[in-house]
């Protein structure tokens, strides 16, 4: 219940201050974690940016204002953040479908974008398989691809899907069959971006080795840690989508630990294996 009750109570400050400044740092320190992991923890939940979660509900509200006020167009645009009339009539179109002006006739086709709240899901038909285990340093080499977050769930595929047929995966392989070291398979990782604050965040595809990377590759170094590692065998991507909703609504909450600020690693092996780390630290 506290863990509930704390993220509702995040929702709640973000709600009151969706005309004015939402303060990403006070939103977390509600939610009692770090801003990049009450973020992560957000988007893979809803599978969408707390950044656009904001955008659409404020957008939401705007277009109540217009049907039940006199308000003027660039007033209701300033009121939730848009600097200028242009900037809010786009993407006031891009969610609505309609400019702003058009809002206040009737019979006029609007989106709503509903107040979202926690609650506890009471489950227990499917076990989580998992195992916590302390891991020394290691490296992963590969390739970095920068990713627009709000378009990360098509990007991505779309990133394995070139580096296949480019080559480079052939160059993955050769380092994965002489590594011989976990995590193992092939990795895809989302490094920065804090899930939500930022446009963009990096994405690396590769795989646990020691040796330094081609010039075209880029290395990405972690430290030591304690991570709980989930079985998430099954039908891509619905089998790694279930667990890391199911980290956050269910296994966390009761565990007595906590995600450390590290990126989570995805580990995609043979025969529709695959893994899940998720670095933690003890409450």
């Amino acid at each position: 219940m506290d863990w509930i009750n704390r993220m509702n109570s995040s929702i709640d400050y973000i709600e009151e201050n969706l005309a004015g400044i939402i303060d990403f740092e006070r939103a977390a320190q509600i939610a009692g974690c770090s801003v990049y992991n009450f973020q992560r923890m957000f988007s893979f939940i809803l599978d969408k940016p707390l950044s656009e979660y904001i955008r659409s509900r404020r957008l939401t509200l705007a277009a109540f204002d217009l049907q039940h006020s006199n308000m003027k167009i660039i007033d209701v645009a300033l009121k939730y953040g848009y600097d200028s009339h242009d900037s809010f009539t786009r993407a006031f179109q891009r969610f609505h479908g309609v400019v702003p002006s058009l809002a206040r006739d009737k019979g006029t086709k609007l989106k709503s974008c509903p107040r979202i709240s926690f609650q506890i899901s009471i489950r227990g038909d499917k076990q989580m398989n998992y195992q916590i285990e302390d891991f020394e340093e290691f490296s992963i080499v590969g390739f970095k691809k920068r990713v627009n977050t709000a378009t990360a769930f098509e990007e991505i595929p779309k990133i394995w899907d070139t580096t296949s047929k480019n080559g480079d995966m052939n160059s993955l392989f050769k380092m994965l069959t002489a590594a011989d070291s976990r995590p193992a398979g092939l990795l895809g990782i989302c490094v920065g971006g804090n899930w939500g604050s930022s446009e963009e965040f990096d994405y690396y595809l590769g795989v646990t080795t020691n040796i330094e990377p081609a010039a075209n590759m880029a290395k990405l170094d972690f430290p030591k840690a304690t991570w709980v590692i989930f079985d998430a065998s099954g039908k891509l991507p619905d089998a790694v989508q279930e667990v890391h909703k199911r980290f956050y609504t269910e296994w966390l909450p009761n565990s007595g630990y906590e995600p450390d600020d590290l990126p989570t690693i995805e580990c995609y092996m043979q025969n529709n294996k695959q893994e899940v780390w998720v670095a933690i630290v003890k409450k």
